[in-house]
């Protein structure tokens, strides 16, 4: 008959190995995902700032009227194409309109940049060739195109798993050593010291980072049955224009953004976006300063027309499961409360990934011994540089291939080699099993 303290041991043994498994084949996503991440968090900062001839002029006297070029460019680009429309926030800040036109597999978007102070258009690019976009992609979905959000989602539940189980076996480490001290005997134990008070230190942020990455990664699957349609969306009941007639409405930009600011003070628009189905509207998507909600999900809805006000998003006023709802992305990004937000977030992010360091070295360090009678045995240190220049390796052919050449064909090349991978594997799981049945078939 087991007793208690057998059965807890038995319990603990099966959350190690758990939080050992999880930790070994989820690690070096989860590594990745904590460095992208913590990139990706100044992708804004990191675009203003290699293109700030693009983003900034110097303020003149007074903006002139901006519909007019936007209008051109729409008979350059085509209007159908005309996607949104972006107000500048300060004085300095350029006028954007942004396109999406179809390119062979893919699609160029196409965002020009407009001086508000002179009307001229300062110069335009194709922003998935921008490294701001590659900072976005491969921390958003690894730069796999057909599952790779999926499978970021999936990383989150093993960081939840890990985190939790992690918790739960070592959690009394902070008590059981003074001041959490680090043992400094051999550099496993000196690791895996510093695993334990780091996870422990860290559980809170990685338990929020674990649940919202989850969350936004399986988004696609799960908010339908979960949530149902994004909230705050608006229809009118009846559409007074044809299609054609809707797309050729023309918008003056500079009323707009003056109208938004006396029907909502606080709303800072982060661009316009005009109607095409004959509902005759103007969607304009921003923020309220001081609000910790994902971004540009505040929104004023204008009729066309007289640019009164249709319908407002207010998300401080929305109920607790949409408030929730949009909590997910900014608790994940750490976006909304300025640049000391980020630099913490950035902190407890570069300690998720030395989480996932310090587990492998441990485990490479306990089960040296044993790897070491094998002939591709190969030390820790190169081991582990191989690794770091692999991986470096792969995001630098990945960053090169899209800002010169788009998105599709690093996303070809990472989509043939994980899925190829994976296939290779299926294949020699399967020679291998079929080849033991063979074996004990021939024995018996």
């Amino acid at each position: 008959m087991s007793t208690p303290k057998k059965r807890s041991s038995a319990f603990n043994k099966k959350l190690w190995s758990i939080h050992s498994w999880v930790g070994l084949y989820a690690g070096v996503v989860i590594a990745v995902l904590s460095v992208t991440g913590v990139l990706a968090l100044y992708k804004v900062e990191v675009d203003r700032t290699l293109n700030a001839s693009l983003f900034e002029t110097a303020p003149g006297p007074q903006p002139v009227p901006i519909s007019a070029v936007v209008d051109s460019l729409r008979s350059v680009h085509g209007a159908e194409y005309h996607t949104q429309t972006y107000p500048p926030k300060q004085a300095a800040d350029t006028w954007k309109a942004t396109f999406i036109i179809p390119s062979g597999l893919a699609f160029e978007q196409l965002e020009v940049f407009i001086d508000p102070y002179s009307g001229h258009v300062l110069g335009e690019r194709d922003y998935t060739r921008s490294f701001a976009y590659f900072l976005r992609t491969i921390h958003v979905r690894l730069y796999e195109s057909l599952f790779g959000r999926q499978i970021v989602g999936l990383a989150g539940i093993a960081l939840l798993l890990s985190t939790i189980t992690g918790f739960w076996i070592y959690g009394r480490f902070m008590k059981n050593q003074l001041l959490a001290a680090i043992r400094t005997k051999n550099l496993r134990i000196k690791m895996a010291d510093y695993h334990k008070l780091i996870g422990v230190a860290t559980l809170v942020f990685n338990l929020m980072i674990a649940i919202t990455g989850a969350w936004l990664g399986l988004q696609r699957f799960v908010q339908p049955v979960v949530v149902g349609d994004r909230p705050g969306g608006f229809e009118v009941a009846e559409k007074p224009l044809t299609e054609a007639e809707d797309l050729a409405f023309a918008v003056d930009y500079g009323r707009v953004v003056q109208t938004s600011a006396l029907l909502f003070p606080e709303f800072v628009p982060h661009f316009i976006q005009s109607s095409r189905d004959g509902s005759r509207t103007l969607r304009i998507m921003g923020d309220v300063p001081g609000a910790a909600y994902e971004r540009h999900t505040f929104s004023l809805t204008l009729d066309k027309h007289d640019l009164s006000e249709l319908h407002r998003y207010d998300i401080r006023e929305a109920p607790v499961g949409e408030k929730l709802f949009y909590l997910q992305e900014s608790m994940h990004f750490g976006d909304f409360g300025g640049i000391a937000l980020k630099l913490l977030y950035s902190f407890f992010g570069i300690t998720s990934g030395f989480l996932s360091l310090s587990g492998f070295v441990v485990y490479l360090k306990r089960t040296e011994r044993k790897r070491s009678n094998h002939p591709t045995f190969v030390e820790l240190k190169p081991l582990l540089l191989r690794w770091t220049y692999g991986i470096l390796g792969v995001c630098a052919v990945l960053a090169v291939l899209q800002l010169n050449f788009g998105p599709v064909i690093p996303a070809i090349l990472v989509i043939i080699a994980v899925y190829g991978t994976l296939l290779v594997l299926l294949i020699r799981a399967l020679v291998l099993f079929v080849r033991s049945r063979f074996a004990k078939v021939a024995v018996s």
